[in-house]
C-alpha cells in the first residue's frame, strides 16, 4: 500500500568526523542504525544534528547544543570546550579524562568496541595486520622490514570501507597499529593481541592522549610499543555499557 510510506521515519541527523576518510569515524553511522534502532542515519553539521557519536570531537560542539553526546572524547588533553554541559545529554564520553570536569551519570567507553558485531565471525588469514593511522607514513614499512620470511601480514587501509577494515582486523591474529580503532577492534574480537605506535606526526592529532583516554575507560595500562591484550572482563563489561547507552536513543528511531 503506496500511503504506508508517507509514515516511514524522518532520518536521523548525527556529526561525525568525515574531513579525512578514516573507518573509526565512518562507524558512526553503522553503530546508530544497529543498535538503536534508527533506521536511517544522515550526516550533518553539529548544529543541525542530534546525536555527536565517535571521534575526538567534543571541541567542535558548540555553546548551548542540546543534543546527545555517545562515546565521543577530546582531541587534546588540554582542550577547551564550549559551554555545552548543562544543555547536552550525555550518554557517553570515549573515557575518564575527556570526562573530567562533567557532572552526571554516563558511560565511559568509545562505541568502536561494539563494531566487530557488524560483521560476520572472521577465519584468520594473516599473522599481523598492520594499522597505520592516516598521519603516519612509516609504520607500515618498519613492521614489513622485521616480519620473518614464513609469516604473513596485511597492510590494513583505514581508508577503505568500514566493513571491509573490521573484517581484516578480525582475520588477524595480531594487529600492530597507530589507529585508535585499529587498538579497539583488536580489543573488540577478543584474543587479538595488539601493539600502540605513536608517529611523531600524531603530535598534530593530540598524541597519545585519546589512547590513555580509551585504555583508562577498560582499566588497561596504556603502553606504546608493547604487544598487549587487555581483560576479556573489561571489554564484556564495556560492550553491555555502551550498547545500554544506544538503548537510550531508540526513541528517536520512532519519532
Amino acid at each position: 500500500m503506496a500511503f504506508l510510506g508517507f509514515f516511514k521515519p524522518r532520518p536521523v541527523k548525527a556529526y561525525w568526523w568525515n574531513k579525512v576518510p578514516n573507518f573509526g569515524d565512518a562507524l558512526a553511522p553503522l553503530l546508530l542504525q544497529q543498535f538503536s534502532d534508527i533506521e536511517k542515519v544522515e550526516w550533518d553539521t553539529i548544529s543541525r544534528s542530534t546525536i555527536v557519536s565517535v571521534g575526538s570531537i567534543l571541541e567542535h560542539i558548540p555553546p548551548d547544543w542540546d543534543g546527545y553526546i555517545l562515546g565521543s572524547g577530546k582531541l587534546f588533553e588540554s582542550g577547551r570546550l564550549h559551554d555545552f554541559r548543562n544543555t547536552a545529554k550525555i550518554l557517553a564520553l570515549r573515557g575518564p579524562l575527556s570526562a573530567r570536569g562533567f557532572k552526571g551519570n554516563f558511560t565511559l567507553g568509545d562505541p568502536g568496541i561494539l563494531a566487530n558485531e557488524l560483521v560476520e565471525p572472521q577465519e584468520k588469514k594473516w599473522d599481523l595486520g598492520i594499522v597505520p593511522h592516516w598521519r603516519d607514513k612509516e609504520l607500515a614499512d618498519r613492521f614489513i622490514s622485521l616480519i620473518p620470511a614464513k609469516s604473513t601480514y596485511k597492510v590494513i587501509k583505514i581508508s577503505d570501507d568500514p566493513l571491509q577494515v573490521i573484517r581484516e582486523i578480525g582475520s588477524s591474529r595480531r594487529i600492530v597499529t597507530s589507529s585508535l580503532h585499529g587498538a579497539i577492534l583488536a580489543d573488540a574480537f577478543g584474543g587479538i593481541p595488539r601493539r600502540i605506535e605513536i608517529c611523531d606526526e600524531m603530535l598534530k592529532e593530540g598524541g597519545a592522549f585519546k589512547f590513555r583516554d580509551y585504555s583508562e575507560s577498560i582499566n588497561t595500562p596504556f603502553e606504546a610499543g608493547k604487544m598487549m591484550e587487555p581483560s576479556r572482563f573489561h571489554i564484556d563489561d564495556l560492550k553491555f555499557n555502551i550498547y545500554d547507552a544506544y538503548r537510550e536513543l531508540a526513541s528517536l528511531g520512532r519519532e
